[in-house]
């Protein structure tokens, strides 16, 4: 039969006789059957090998027999993984007493015939099922995993619950067992190192016994390497390459090492996702680490606050301090007039500016996803999606995390959560081994470097992450259970330019204290209806620092966060509008822990606002490219709402201090200052203005249905007051410090506190 394919193979020009030829030398060497040296070759795929087979031979395929006829369950438990050396094969049951139905990849290979006789000496003929290599090897694997693990280890009711998901999601059998937390991952390699007959080699990690070629590594992208988890290892000799695999089935592997060299012999080890993850880290982690601090600088200075100021605008800068000097000394109050007149007009039109994004944000109704697109669904076609969370000194909160984790609605085995650990921090890292993650987490330590920042981390965690889309979590986020497959949505629904979704922040301690019920009428008004009015409007959107979710791909185009920037997350929503991309939003929100003490906030809101300030330094270098790629109307809203907001906590205490003397003296020198007309400019700003600022706050309320707060919206200038003192704190550091990241101490909420007892409570 074998002579007879072969013949009608060159017969009907799929193959050339040199190209068999060289395909049987392979063959013989690396003892292999027939359609795994065409592939290698680069000659015919194996599926293109079964399918010209089953024509020729006319076979059904192997799924279709299976559904109509039941696999004999003691066939499979009599081969060996010796018997599957160089042809895999499946004994599947008998088509009469004296014929067994095999299904084989390389159908008329005598030795085939020479162990099923050995197997069934009572068999007679063969009736051959053409399969490629992973068919076969995966209905042995499920068989006799099912033998061996149901009663011991699993119920009938968990197996089925296991096959259920594998049947709805796509994946592989092992990765829901795992993610089950049914076996463990190196059990499960144990498995099936001992039914398929890989070695594993977990056990040899971190002894020095497994030997590697380090350089191997740097021939591979790391991006794919980490996408379908597998890690060159070394030359077992110069044809023959041992590689480290987490799912030997997975012949995009086979694909990848074939493309690159093509006659290339593979031996497969067995090795877990953090086996990998290690390895890579260890080879490429220096690379990794300087590229998450310079890459950005490297491929795109002029996009980088490395540089604070360039000296384009330090000239412009003193050039207006002379000018603004020069008019003190020659007319005084025409130039303090003017300067006056300025601010209020742009207090005017950043009051109606706002307005107008909350009127449209509060009718906005076009980008809401429903509970039913949520429901319609199919789980087998969500994608691989990464998630990841820096954790700096926060060991505390490490229980939260991994309760939050726990309660995604999406499938595990589809999820891939990096908590990204700096190598020093003993505590937290210890804290988060403690917590016991889930075998969809992996624990990353990121290598000590300046500037120790959250988007270094993030960066560093970029280089391992594995899925098509990305997201942020804090470690004491609590996001909605549905909000991953939200933005699966909006992406599917979105155009190609839509690189990032921001889902809304708000926070679960909102009733804590003063401060905390300001920041939540805040956030409230911010993310309900400022965003969404930006959006409507295809404006640039300043993102959050969570839960924004990206394209992984156009994130590395961008090349990913700017570790010197601050407030990272506003710079790179505004540097990809640069680049002509969008950002949306969702209607989905994580809730985060508000902070309460106002010394712990105002190092927060610092940050916050030198970010703003860097971020509109950076993106005002050049300001007639940026309004030519903008365009006017984006150029503008960018001016207004990343200049505005430190101009505006940086003028306003000024203002009402100026207000205020006037009040208490009447100092008659101030009428030189405040022409009649002006001093009905800032009092519309001061009355009206005031008014719809705490009009919107008050607006926020209700859509979250925060009534309770009504009445803290009365008091919003009290608390703008605190955000002048952060701006001022925030101007010094970006003069004498401007990298420095403020750390925000977490865990300080009695709530926190709450939670963490819960979670932990739950997890003994």
């Amino acid at each position: 039969m074998l002579q007879s394919l072969k013949s009608s193979l060159l017969r009907t020009g799929y193959l050339t006789r040199q190209q068999l030829a060289e395909a049987e030398e392979y063959r013989e060497a690396a003892s292999c059957s027939l359609p795994r040296a065409l592939w290698s070759l680069r000659v015919m795929h194996p599926g293109k090998f079964v399918n010209l087979c089953r024509q020729i031979l006319d076979r059904p395929r192997l799924r279709d027999w299976l559904l109509k006829h039941s696999l004999d369950p003691e066939l499979p438990w009599l081969i060996e993984p010796i018997d599957l050396v160089p042809v895999r094969f499946l004994p599947c049951g008998w088509l009469d007493p004296q014929t067994v139905v095999v299904a084989t990849e390389e159908p008329g290979f005598p030795a085939i015939w020479q162990s099923v006789k050995h197997l069934c000496p009572e068999a007679e003929k063969l009736w051959e099922i053409p399969a490629t290599e992973k068919q076969i090897l995966t209905v042995i694997l499920e068989r006799k995993l099912a033998a061996e693990l149901l009663g011991s280890r699993l119920t009938l009711e968990q197996w089925q619950q296991a096959l259920e998901i594998r049947r709805r999601t796509g994946s592989s059998l092992g990765q829901v067992l795992t993610r089950l937390s049914y076996l463990s991952t190196p059990e499960y390699l144990s498995i099936l190192a001992h039914l398929l007959g890989y070695p594993a080699v977990s056990e040899l990690m971190g002894t020095g016994l497994l030997h590697r070629d380090e350089s191997l590594s740097r021939q591979f992208d790391p991006e794919v390497m980490m996408r379908h988890l597998f890690y060159p290892l070394s030359w077992t000799d110069e044809h023959t390459l041992t590689v480290m695999v987490n799912d030997p089935l997975d012949w995009v592997v086979d694909e990848l090492l074939y493309s690159w060299r093509p006659g290339l012999r593979i031996e497969k080890v067995l090795g877990t996702e953090q086996d990998i993850t290690q390895l890579l880290s260890q080879d490429q982690g220096s690379r990794f680490s300087q590229e998450a601090v310079y890459k950005l600088m490297a491929r795109l200075p002029e996009e980088s606050a490395s540089r604070v100021f360039t000296p384009s605008q330090i000239a412009v800068g003193y050039g207006l301090l002379l000018l603004f000097l020069l008019g003190l000394a020659t007319a005084p109050w025409t130039t303090l007039t003017i300067l006056v007149l300025l601010i209020n007009l742009f207090y005017v039109a950043s009051i109606l500016f706002k307005l107008l994004l909350s009127l449209v944000g509060s009718a906005d109704r076009f980008h809401q996803i429903t509970d039913e697109e949520v429901a319609a669904l199919d789980d087998r076609d969500l994608p691989i999606y990464t998630i990841l969370v820096p954790v700096y000194k926060e060991p505390e909160v490490m229980p939260i995390l991994i309760k939050s984790l726990s309660k995604l609605d999406y499938p595990h085995e589809r999820l891939d959560v990096l908590i990204l650990l700096e190598e020093n921090d003993r505590d937290t890292i210890e804290a988060a081994r403690a917590a016991k993650p889930p075998r969809y987490v992996r624990l990353l330590l990121v290598p000590d470097s300046k500037p120790k920042t959250k988007p270094k981390a993030c960066n560093y965690g970029l280089a391992f992450a594995r899925g098509e889309y990305l997201t942020i979590y804090d470690a004491e986020d609590i996001p909605d259970p549905d909000q991953l497959k939200k933005a699966v949505i909006a992406f599917r629904k979105g155009d190609p330019s839509l690189v990032c979704v921001q889902a809304a922040l708000n926070y679960f301690n909102r009733s804590e204290n003063f401060l905390t019920r300001m920041f939540t009428l805040e956030y409230s008004y911010w993310f309900d209806y400022l965003l969404p009015g930006l959006e409507t409007l295809r404006m640039p959107i300043p993102l959050g620092g969570t839960s924004n979710h990206f394209r992984t791909d156009r994130l590395r185009e961008l090349q990913g966060w700017d570790p010197f920037n601050v407030t990272e997350d506003a710079d790179l929503g505004i540097r990809a509008s640069q680049h002509g991309y969008t950002v949306g939003v969702i209607n989905s929100t994580t809730y985060e822990e508000a902070n309460c003490a106002v010394k712990n906030w105002i190092r927060q809101r610092s940050r916050w606002i030198k970010g703003y300030m860097q971020t509109w330094l950076v993106h005002n270098r050049n300001p007639l490219r940026s309004l030519r790629k903008l365009g006017l109307k984006n150029w503008l809203s960018y001016q207004f709402f990343i200049g505005g907001s430190f101009f505006t906590f940086l003028t306003s205490p000024i203002m009402w201090l100026l207000f205020i003397y006037w009040l208490l003296t009447r100092a008659h020198w101030l009428q030189n200052l405040f022409p009649s007309w002006l001093v009905y400019l800032g009092l519309f700003n001061l009355l009206v203005g005031n008014a719809i600022g705490i009009y919107l706050n008050l607006v926020a309320v209700f859509r979250r249905g925060y009534y309770d707060l009504a009445f803290y919206a009365l008091l919003n200038p009290i608390y703008w007051q605190l955000h002048s003192m952060a701006a001022y704190m925030a101007l010094w550091q970006l003069f004498t410090k401007p990298f420095y990241w403020e750390k925000t101490i977490h865990g300080l909420s009695k709530f926190t506190h709450a939670k963490v007892q819960e979670a932990a409570h739950k997890a003994a």
